[in-house]
């Protein structure tokens, strides 16, 4: 009997290899930006939607002064809920054994070289569609969750070329939480605008992702074996999926600072793989699907939209904010490029 490509890829040994190879190549997980959250697999019974209610940080109302002929006023610690949404998404790919025979190479191979690659990019799009929703579109905060975490980002604001003025004015919309920032989401315009400005340092990742610049030391303007890209001490992430707004030399870019863990993650069912041969078309094909949650720490997906597009989780009024501006890690600074 022939070899079939289900011989070659085997979903129990090939779904564990795409699982190790996305989280390797996801740069959100190796910074610590996205971490797991127990509370977020609860969807694993089932549902659209996940629920962690949560007390309110802190206590209100100040010291009572103590007098003979007056009683204490008891106050009372209130609750909320944060809620994220399940994400329900999967791909198929086919390949034709004319299209092998014309290219002088099996397509399937590549694509099973390449899935994990996709996987991961596709969920950060996802994630990144989450950011827009709570801070809006570029250069339009109005209205949006996160409106007070956001740096040169309203409609009367000039945003400049990205520069220590505004990592330092977003580490003080956080308050006494500014020093737990520890990365940043870039477009490539603007983290090339910065490499031509000699403002990106390079340290060596010795000791795993979720070591600090500080343990690891620093080499500015290193070559040869470098690791990870840092400015101004937060570890640098380089997207081309960060949102943009205008063209040209007018283009606004947006860039996000996380602490650790400012994202969070949650599966309601783990990546499964499937392969199948039609041999009628000649054909093979592979299916993947994943069912997760990511949730930026602090908000609330508040519309009743089940399994939403990017479109709806990137629109504003699909979402709260239910923490205290200072106890969400996530800040969004709107800047330019010298690249256009």
């Amino acid at each position: 009997m022939a070899t079939l490509r289900s011989d070659i890829i085997i979903p129990e040994v090939f779904t564990p290899y795409v699982i190790e190879q996305t989280t390797q190549r996801d740069a959100f997980l190796a910074s610590g930006v996205v971490q797991p959250m127990a509370e977020l697999n609860a969807a694993e019974g089932g549902g659209d939607f996940v629920q962690v209610p949560f007390y309110k940080a802190n206590l209100s109302g100040d010291f009572e002064v103590l007098t003979d002929s007056s009683s204490l006023t008891p106050g009372k610690i209130t609750a909320d809920k944060q809620v994220a949404a399940v994400l329900h998404r999967g791909r198929a790919f086919e390949s034709r054994d004319l299209a092998a025979l014309a290219a002088g190479s099996d397509p399937m191979a590549a694509i099973g070289a390449k899935i994990a690659d996709y996987i991961a990019n596709q969920r950060q799009k996802d994630l990144l569609s989450c950011l827009g929703g709570v801070f809006g579109a570029v250069g339009n905060t109005a209205s949006a969750a996160f409106i007070g975490l956001a740096v040169d980002g309203a409609s009367g604001d000039t945003p400049t070329v990205l520069g220590p003025r505004q990592i330092v004015t977003g580490k003080a919309l956080l308050g006494d939480q500014g020093e737990k920032l520890a990365a940043i989401c870039v477009h490539p315009n603007v983290y090339y605008d910065l490499m031509e400005r000699r403002a990106i340092d390079f340290i060596y990742d010795d000791n795993g992702a979720a070591d600090t610049a500080a343990s690891q030391g620093s080499t500015a303007n290193a070559f040869g074996q470098v690791q990870v890209p840092t400015f101004m001490g937060l570890r640098v992430i380089v997207s081309a999926d960060v949102q943009t707004a205008n063209s040209g030399s007018s283009t606004e870019y947006a860039s996000y600072l996380f602490t650790q863990g400012a994202i969070a993650s949650g599966e309601q069912l783990g990546l499964q793989t499937e392969v199948d041969r039609d041999i009628l078309a000649k054909s093979d094909a592979m299916s993947v699907d994943l069912h997760y949650v990511y949730h930026p720490v602090g908000s609330k997906f508040s519309s009743a939209v089940s399994n939403p597009t990017r479109a709806q989780l990137e629109t504003v009024g699909n979402w709260t904010k239910v923490y205290e501006t200072n106890n969400i890690g996530i800040v969004r600074i709107t800047s330019t490029s010298n690249l256009d």
